[in-house]
């Protein structure tokens, strides 16, 4: 799959989402949990401090670190927080734009997306 057709994918499942989301969709099966966690993966050259910059810019808006993995290859990094958004003091897309803004000064790219669509583009 083209890098393009991917994201042109997520942006279909994301609008998907978030439609049903503002329709007031029926909760999940089995009781399992909706709607309050964000999955932001994190790429790029290791330098002193990113995560600490990460886990920072999380917790000023509001955001709760519950699980985080990170993998150091040679001078390169590759990171997965799973992130409680329910006490978020901002928006969603503002929470988003500001750990992309975070990230992006400190050299790496990042994606940050609400649990819902991570589950929605797994049944895909």
């Amino acid at each position: 799959m083209k890098d393009a057709d991917l994201r042109r994918l997520v942006a279909e499942v994301t609008r998907e989402v978030t439609a049903q989301s503002e329709r007031g969709a029926k909760p999940a099966p089995n009781g399992a949990r909706r709607g309050g966690r964000a999955v932001v993966t994190t790429t790029g050259k290791n330098q002193r401090g990113i995560v600490a910059k990460i886990a920072q810019a999380i917790a000023d808006a509001g955001g709760d670190i519950v699980d985080i993995s990170q993998t150091l290859v040679s001078d390169y990094f590759t990171m997965i927080i799973i992130v409680d958004t329910a006490a978020l003091s901002v928006s969603f897309a503002e929470f988003k734009a500001k750990l992309e803004r975070t990230v992006a000064t400190a050299g790496a790219e990042c994606l940050v997306m609400h649990e819902d669509v991570v589950n929605a583009l797994q049944r895909v």
